[in-house]
């Protein structure tokens, strides 16, 4: 037996996993045959598509937005609130939590205990058509004289950040811009993101609301791109009910590699610690499909995972150990391993990049105190 330590590489580091190897191998059946190292070559193109330079700027200046447009923002302003750490189920535990907050703080009003109600999204009428450039002084964006933002909304310049710090490069350089739209009409509440850094747009997608009495909706449909081939296609549903809890849905799609993966994410009650998690995770494609279903407590959880329907390993954790072993008990290959570790991270990935979606607009909802 030996104990392996599998880091996914990200914009954000996401899910340190400490996983004991217990063995895994077996056969496949289907169109595509299962390839292991197919497989983590896939996931590896996934994750490029958020290694951009200007993913990483996006993520680290998106933060500030809700102070300069005068909101409470829904993501804490700190890289860190937006870094899942934790071992397997546990650091599930944590992001659904957290994403459930997310919501309350969107949906939730103080106005209405116990049921939840749609806030108006609007750009603020002293903001509306600024840009916003970054003071280093103060280290907030403030409002220029500068133009190019849209008319119904707002736009924030972009700068490099240090690749490890994740902090704003001295001097400033800066390297885009994010243009936040307000697409509001009606009853629907939305708003559209674009990143764009030169002639190419990296990030592309509108995040959107509804809400009835006792139960509310976010979704963020659109792409992302490293803007050297690899573009992503994301679809993520994140729904809060006052009775049913948290279900999260999570879809991404890379049509240049025929590479699907859903995820289902829910929990009933995410504030008691013995409230389960439910995880359905597939992931299709060119080099086999990999399922991976089954539930995590506070301290402990079961996954069981299938390649092409065959049963193939159980994914078991106690809360700080997260161990795959081979259904027959025969040993596996690294690569095997490694594509594994891979899938079964994207489980907290999905939540993180609900964060950072969420970020740049929470000024833009009338949030309670």
């Amino acid at each position: 037996m030996r104990v392996l330590q599998f880091a996914k590489r990200s914009v954000l580091a996401v899910g340190l996993v400490s996983l004991t190897l217990a063995g895994c191998s077996g056969n496949s059946s289907s169109d595509a045959p299962y390839n292991p190292s197919g497989t983590s070559t896939d996931l590896e193109a996934m994750n490029s598509t958020f290694a951009s330079p200007t993913f990483a700027s996006f993520s680290t200046f998106s933060l500030m937005f809700d102070a300069a447009l005068g909101g409470s923002p829904i993501v804490s302003s700190s890289a860190m609130a937006i870094d899942i750490r934790g071992n397997g189920g546990h650091s599930v535990r944590v992001a659904a939590a957290r994403a459930a907050r997310r919501l309350g703080a969107m949906l939730i009003k103080k106005d209405k205990p116990g049921g939840l109600s749609a806030a108006m999204m609007a750009i603020p009428t002293a903001v509306a058509g600024k840009t916003f450039i970054y003071d280093v002084s103060t280290s907030t964006y403030i409002a220029s004289d500068l133009s190019g933002a849209p008319a119904n909304g707002v736009r924030f310049l972009l700068y490099a950040v240090d690749p490890v710090t994740y902090l704003p490069a001295d001097p400033l350089n800066e390297t885009g811009y994010v243009d936040i739209t307000d697409l509001s009409s009606g009853t629907t509440q939305a708003a559209r993101i674009q990143v764009v850094s030169g002639s190419t747009t990296y990030i592309d997608y509108t995040v959107s609301y509804s809400s009835g009495a006792t139960s509310g909706r976010v979704t963020v449909l659109g792409y992302v791109t490293d803007g050297i081939g690899h573009t992503a296609n994301i679809n993520l549903r994140s729904t809060i009910t006052v009775s049913a809890g948290l279900t999260l849905t999570y879809s991404l799609t890379m049509p240049a590699r025929e590479v699907a993966i859903n995820l289902t994410v829910s929990v009933s009650d995410v504030t008691l610690p013995d409230s389960p998690i439910n995880v359905n995770l597939t992931m299709r494609g060119p080099n086999g499909t990999i399922t991976m279903t089954g539930q995590f407590a506070e301290t402990s959880g079961t996954i069981n995972v299938r390649i092409n329907g065959d049963a193939f390993a159980t994914i078991t954790t106690d809360g700080t150990t997260t161990t795959i072993a081979r259904t027959d008990g025969t040993p596996m290959s690294d690569e095997d391993y490694v594509a594994l570790t891979g899938v079964f991270q994207v489980q907290s990935s999905a939540f993180t990049s609900f964060d950072q979606m969420l970020a740049p607009v929470g000024a833009f909802f009338d949030q309670p105190a």
